[in-house]
């Protein structure tokens, strides 16, 4: 009997074999036919529409003009990175992205700039973001910002550059995160002899910063105003110099 056990286990080991190319077969064709399905899919695919998303200051029917994505034509014969360039020109667009919708049709999805604050000087008025560049104003979406003095540009698109804009946008940025500094003042300006310097809402009181450390004279002037002016007012101060360490020199 134990001679025989070697040739009965070959034996149901093949008939396993055979049982399973059936369902080996099948899998096969399965296989074979969602490939199939999966090409013709996308042979027959065609852009119908053109969605945008993240898009606030840039209305819909700018951007879809400024992209010019034909309708009607397979998403695999479009020049993608055109597009991305076409959206980027737009001096609100920081950033866009594409993507295939499972119905063929694109979706771009758009990163715009952020206003930093309002260029005084120019005419018509312009805003200035993070990285300086010059932005429209946009009818019907204003942004409650200081303005900015000491820098001007003719075109909406144009950058500002240098040492002297890369400070007062560091400073802005400082304001803008600050909730109580953003509420006190109104106006900045960026000076040769005295760096920052900021007026404030009630009374157009000077402030002094200087060139560095914001975070902490910023920090420095919401202490003042806790202590000081909310209890003493602010009627009869006319600068208050925030550049000294451990010091607050008010005239």
């Amino acid at each position: 009997m134990s001679g025989n056990r070697p040739h009965n286990d070959e034996s149901q080991a093949g008939q396993n074999r055979v049982a399973g190319w059936p369902w080996a077969a099948g899998a096969v064709l399965v296989l074979a036919a969602a490939v199939a399905a999966g090409f013709y899919w996308e042979q027959t695919l065609t852009v119908e529409q053109v969605r945008f998303s993240g898009n606030w200051f840039v209305d819909t029917e700018t951007l879809a003009k400024q992209v010019s994505v034909p309708t009607g034509v397979r998403p695999d014969s479009l020049d993608y990175a055109g597009i991305i360039a076409r959206a980027e020109r737009i001096p609100y667009v920081k950033r866009a992205e594409v993507e295939v919708e499972p119905s063929g049709n694109l979706l771009v999805q758009i990163r715009e700039r952020q206003p930093l604050a309002v260029l005084a000087g120019n005419n018509p008025r312009r805003y200035v973001d993070a990285e300086g560049v010059v932005l429209p104003l946009v009818l019907g979406k204003a942004v409650d910002l200081p303005l900015l003095y000491g820098f001007t540009a003719a075109e909406a698109g144009d950058t500002l550059k240098g040492e002297d804009f890369a400070a007062a946008s560091r400073f802005l940025q400082s304001l803008r995160g600050r909730t109580v500094s953003d509420a006190t003042i109104s106006e900045v300006a960026w000076t040769s002899g005295e760096g920052i310097v900021a007026l404030t809402h009630e009374n157009g009181v000077k402030l002094l910063f200087g060139r560095e450390a914001y975070e902490n004279r910023l920090q420095n002037w919401e202490a003042f105003y806790a202590k000081i002016v909310r209890r003493e007012g602010i009627r009869n101060m006319r600068e208050i110099d925030l550049r000294f360490r451990g010091q607050i020199i008010t005239r």
